[in-house]
């Protein structure tokens, strides 16, 4: 990722783009599919499809349960989003 940040307005884009990539990243390092991460009545496969597209971006209380699944906490992953 190049250090040229967004513009203010494109940032939670940016933002978005860059976890949602990250989060991909760690499901198929850890070899999951969508339904292996999914937690029955609390997060669908169907949701984290829609996150990792982009057309979904989580709620803070999402992404907890996404790191939590990735065995990874929500700062290891923004920061690795990031960087």
């Amino acid at each position: 990722m190049d250090n040229i940040l967004p513009s203010d307005d494109a940032y939670p884009e940016f933002v978005n783009d860059c976890l949602r990539a990250e989060l991909k990243r760690r499901r198929l390092a850890l070899g999951l599919s969508l339904r292996k991460l999914a937690i029955p009545k609390k997060l669908s496969a169907q949701t984290i499809s829609n996150i990792e597209k982009g057309t979904h971006s989580p709620s803070i209380t999402t992404l907890a349960l996404l790191c939590g699944r990735l065995k990874a906490t929500v700062e290891q992953v923004t920061l690795a989003a990031l960087l």
